[in-house]
C-alpha cells in the first residue's frame, strides 16, 4: 500500500530508470500491479479472509474506454512518454481491418503505411466488439478496455472499498481513513490528459445508436454494479432506449 501511495505523490523515481518519473496513472498491471495468483488454499482462504482488504477504484466504462482510445491507440509511439508497442500493434490490426473490409481494394496494406494512421473512435470500437459474443471473448480483452466485472472479478469479492475515478479528490481521502493513515498530504490531482466531460462525449457523437447498444450490452454489468448512467456521455440520443431493445427489460 505504501509503495502505491508514494508512486501517486508523482515524486518517487523508478529505481530502474533513475531517470524516469513514473505516471501512475499508465501503471500497467504486470509493471507493478500483477494479477493475484492463486498458490494454494491457503492464498484462496487469505483473499477471502476478512484481514484481507479488497479495494477497487473505478471509472465510467464510457469516459474509460474514450480515455483508452486517446491515450493508448490515438497517441503514436513518438508522442507518449514511453513506448508501448502493443497498442502500435494493435493500431496497425484496426488499419489493417480498415482497408481490407473496403470493396475492391486491390492489395493488402503494407506495415508502413499503417504505421502513423491513427484510426477513427468508430474503427477502434468495432474492433474491441469483435469476438465479444464468442467463449472467452471478452476474458481475452486488453485490460484497459475490459469490463471490470470480469477482470476484477467484483461478483465474486466482496470490496472492503469502492472508489470512483469521477469522485477521486473525495473518496481517496476516505480511502486513507480506512487505512488510519493520517500523515498523508492530499492534493487534488487530474488524468495526464487533461480532457473534460465534454471531450470524452464527442466521441460517443461519431457512433451509431447500433455500436453504442453492442457497447451497453458489453458494459452493462458495470453500469449496474457501480450505478452509472448511459445518458452521462450519451446525450442527445432519444432513440437510444427504443434502439437498445434489451434495455426495455434490464
Amino acid at each position: 500500500l505504501h509503495m502505491y501511495l508514494n508512486i501517486l505523490q508523482f515524486g518517487q523515481i523508478n529505481k530502474n530508470f533513475p531517470s524516469r518519473l513514473i505516471n501512475p496513472w499508465r501503471l500497467s498491471f504486470t509493471f507493478s500491479f500483477p494479477y493475484f495468483r492463486l498458490q494454494n488454499l491457503s492464498s484462496l482462504s487469505q483473499i477471502f479472509s476478512s484481514s484481507f482488504t479488497r479495494t477497487i477504484f473505478v471509472r465510467h466504462p464510457f469516459e474509460r474506454l474514450a480515455s483508452a482510445y486517446k491515450e493508448r491507440i490515438a497517441t503514436l509511439s513518438k508522442d507518449r512518454i514511453e513506448p508501448e508497442p502493443e497498442y502500435d500493434a494493435i493500431r496497425m490490426q484496426i488499419c489493417y481491418r480498415r482497408v481490407l473490409s473496403k470493396k475492391n481494394h486491390p492489395t493488402s496494406p503494407s506495415k508502413e503505411s499503417c504505421r502513423n494512421i491513427i484510426p477513427s473512435f468508430e474503427d477502434f470500437v468495432r474492433y474491441i466488439l469483435t469476438g465479444t459474443d464468442r467463449p472467452n471473448g471478452i476474458a481475452r480483452m486488453n485490460y484497459h478496455w475490459q469490463p471490470y466485472s470480469t477482470i476484477c472479478q467484483v461478483c465474486k469479492f466482496q470490496y472492503n472499498f469502492v472508489g470512483k475515478h469521477e469522485s477521486f479528490n473525495e473518496d481517496f481521502p476516505q480511502f486513507l481513513k480506512h487505512f488510519n493513515i493520517t500523515n498523508w498530504n492530499i492534493e487534488k490531482r487530474n488524468g495526464p490528459s487533461g480532457l473534460k466531460k465534454w471531450d470524452y462525449q464527442k466521441y460517443y457523437t461519431t457512433l451509431s445508436d447500433d455500436l453504442i447498444c453492442q457497447l451497453i450490452r458489453l458494459y452493462n454489468d458495470d453500469f449496474r454494479l457501480f450505478k452509472y448512467k448511459v445518458h452521462d456521455y450519451i446525450v442527445n440520443r432519444p432513440s437510444l432506449f427504443q434502439n437498445c431493445y434489451f434495455l426495455k427489460t434490464s
